[in-house]
């Protein structure tokens, strides 16, 4: 199984239509929605974890979204946690809203759960040490 996780930006004509519906139906692709922003005639965002069993299968969805006129971003592979630079004060963790940093209360260091991460690159800026950073392969 092939993951790409990626961001949809939907422009207002597309908005209602079921694109997620057809990643499924016509290209057996599997959607994780991790967040969603989705307004009847507005501008929309989505992130989602996207499966399929390969590269192909991949593209052809990827493919598919930019004809129906949604703008596909793929995201970042991780985030890159220097443990050099850290001092583990846990400024980041106040910044990431889907708890992906986190201390640890028992040895108050800094943990990434790298699945849980959408890439908003917020606790990039709140470190003050420059001990995060983005791979993007």
């Amino acid at each position: 199984m092939i993951a790409r996780r990626i961001e949809l930006i939907f422009k207002p004509q597309a908005v209602s239509k079921p694109i997620t519906y057809y990643l499924v139906k016509k290209f057996e692709l599997i959607p994780n929605i991790l967040q969603a922003r989705i307004f009847p005639e507005e501008e929309g965002q989505l992130i989602m974890d996207l499966k399929g069993e390969t590269e192909q299968e991949l593209q052809a969805g990827i493919k598919y979204l930019a004809e129906e006129g949604v703008e596909v971003r793929v995201l970042a592979r991780s985030i890159i946690h220097n443990r050099e630079k850290c001092t583990d004060c846990g400024a980041c963790t106040g910044v990431c809203k889907t708890g992906a940093l986190t201390l640890n209360r028992e040895n108050w260091e800094l943990v990434l759960a790298d699945h849980k991460c959408l890439f908003c690159e917020m606790c990039l800026d709140a470190c003050p040490f420059q001990a995060l950073s983005l791979e993007t392969g």
